[in-house]
Order: structure tokens, then C-alpha cells, then sequence
């Protein structure tokens, strides 16, 4: 299994099984958290792969081969940059899953996709707060001293103790996540709801993301909604990768089987 270039900012996932014969039918991409690369989702992809025919991943400005790169200066110029490269290159039906400021993206990817007469078979947003509720600040996260961001990235556990004594990775760390924490609290969501299904999963322990944020992307789709909690904090998809996968996956049977008639809700529990 690995991942390769097919731009910038678009990398294809390969699994063992290699790609089926002939033209994708549905493609699903996935967008990383704030913060992340296109290898921090990698133990992910193999979970949601099953439910597409092709798999490709995001890799965002300032990070992996693009380091050098300045970060965009806004969630909405960053969306049109990745729409127009997910347009030229996934075929199919598109499955758009993001986790965090991935799930932010993904839901103004559809937008643009939708826009462009692509059809987005299903839009997962996973351990996301709309942006009419958000709780982020853009002054106290540019406030926060270097103490502070070592403490939220031992608390997320998205770098190693190894990792975080190194002062030019932890330099390199802290302004890529100060970079896109940024970009989702100044964010302003596109004002009009989707149209398509939507899938939206978080953890029942995270303390910033509660189940009542979950069900607020309801309203901002006009298409059918499902709400699902599963065990775990933020990032509870690194233990419960298969059963996210797995959710991704009895859903599109429930889109082919139900149309366009909206689904029945389901709301976990508090």
C-alpha cells in the first residue's frame, strides 16, 4: 500500500489489490485535519477505500513536499484550489469525507464540485462544529505562547514525545496548526445548504465537538442527514477507523436504494 503524487495537492492512495479495471465509478476523497497531512489519514484510507473504486487523499500548502509553500489565505481560496484539482482528476461519483478543518473543506468542496455539475454521491463530516457555532477565537489562538501549543499537541497526541523535544520539527508543527486553526475560526461557511447526503460522525468523549454541534450540519443540507456518534475523544477514528469505514459504506447502499427521499436521522446518544 502507499500514496503518490498526482499533484500538489492530490495524492493517490494504492492498495494491495491495485486499481480495478477500466474508469472509477466512485471516487471517494478524504481531507485531512488541521495540522495533518495527507500521511496522518494514511492508517484511515484503507478502512474507506473498500466503498470506492479509487481512493485519493488531500495534501494541503506548508506541509510534506509542499513545506515550502505559503500557507492560503483563506478555507475558501484553499477550496477552490482543491475543487478545481479533484474536477480535473477523480472520476466517478464523489465521496467527500473530513475530518476537523477536513470536514470545514469538504462541505465548501461540494459546494464548488456541485456547482460545476459533478455529482457528490455522499459528504462525510466527521468531529466538525458548523461554522455558525463555532467556538474558536482567532485572538486567543493567536495569543497562545509556544507552552501552550505543546500542550494541545501532547493532549491530541498528533506528535511524538521524539518529535516534540526537536525545536525545528515542533517550529515547523506549531505554525502549519496555528496556520489552520486559524483558517477555521475566520472561516464564514458559504451561506447556501447543500443538496446532497451527508454523513456526520464524532466521538461521544471530545470534549470540544458535542452531539449537539454534530446535528447542527443537519440544517446546512437540504438533502438527508444521518448522525452518528462513535466511541472516543477528537480523533476517535484511529480506534475506530473500520467502523467509520464501515458506516461510509451501509450508507451509499441506503442512497441507491432510497433516491433522493430523505433517510431517518440517527442520533447517537449522549
Amino acid at each position: 500500500m502507499a500514496l503518490e503524487p498526482m499533484t500538489r495537492g492530490l495524492w493517490r492512495y494504492r492498495s494491495g489489490a491495485g486499481r480495478p479495471a477500466g474508469r472509477a465509478t466512485r471516487t471517494i476523497v478524504v481531507a485531512p485535519y488541521g495540522g495533518g497531512s495527507a500521511y496522518s489519514v494514511y492508517d484511515l484510507l484503507r478502512h474507506v477505500a473498500v466503498a470506492a473504486d479509487e481512493t485519493l487523499v488531500l495534501q494541503y500548502p506548508g506541509r510534506g513536499p509542499r513545506i515550502g509553500e505559503p500557507a492560503t489565505a483563506s478555507l475558501h481560496d484553499l477550496a477552490d484550489q482543491m475543487a478545481t484539482e479533484i474536477d480535473r482528476h477523480a472520476a466517478g461519483n464523489l465521496v467527500l469525507l473530513g475530518h476537523s478543518l477536513g470536514g470545514l473543506l469538504c462541505f465548501e468542496l461540494a459546494h464548488r464540485l456541485t456547482r460545476s455539475g459533478r455529482h457528490v454521491e455522499l459528504v462525510v463530516i466527521s468531529s466538525a462544529q458548523p461554522t455558525a457555532v463555532t467556538t474558536l477565537r482567532a485572538d486567543e489562538i493567536e495569543s497562545r505562547d509556544v507552552e501552550q501549543w505543546v500542550a494541545l499537541l501532547r493532549q491530541e497526541n498528533v506528535m511524538t514525545d521524539e518529535l516534540l523535544d526537536n525545536p525545528e520539527m515542533l517550529r515547523l508543527a506549531i505554525r502549519t496548526i496555528r496556520s489552520d486553526t486559524l483558517l477555521a475560526a475566520r472561516h464564514v461557511g458559504s451561506p447556501q445548504p447543500l443538496r446532497c447526503p451527508m454523513l456526520v460522525v464524532g466521538g461521544d468523549a471530545d470534549p470540544d465537538i458535542t452531539p449537539e454541534h454534530l446535528r447542527g450540519w443537519a440544517d446546512l443540507t437540504v438533502g438527508p442527514a444521518t448522525i452518528a456518534l462513535l466511541p472516543g475523544d477528537h480523533f476517535y477514528y484511529r480506534d475506530r477507523a473500520a467502523e467509520l469505514g464501515d458506516l461510509v459504506q451501509r450508507q451509499l447502499p441506503l442512497l441507491r436504494r432510497n433516491g433522493s427521499a430523505p433517510m431517518r436521522a440517527t442520533q447517537g446518544e449522549e
